[in-house]
């Protein structure tokens, strides 16, 4: 199975929903790496919408996707509205 670069957002999508599509990376817990690569458009990881074009990354290391899994597993409840703290923390720290 070809394995995607982009995903357009249909109604319904969620980050964790589209991570886990087994022509993304077929993990749900990876939908940090989208966040991070797609920051120009998405300002909240609850909040995306139908019509986006987002980058689906491919040359991550062992490392980024290991901090991607371990953030989402810590990260607490979806939720709309302000951008979660540890969010905002995940992109500063994994940006170093």
């Amino acid at each position: 199975m070809e394995e995607l670069t982009s995903w357009t957002v249909v109604e319904g999508n969620n980050l964790w929903m589209i991570s886990g599509h087994e022509e993304v990376y077929e993990v749900p817990e990876q939908w940090p790496l989208i966040y991070k690569a797609n920051l120009d458009q998405i300002t909240d990881a609850d909040l995306i919408y139908p019509g986006q074009v987002l980058t689906i990354p491919r040359d991550m290391s062992q490392s980024d996707i290991d901090g991607a899994v371990q953030h989402a597993k810590t990260r607490g409840e979806w939720s709309l509205g302000p951008v979660e703290e540890t969010d905002i923390a995940y992109i500063q720290n994994s940006s170093n």
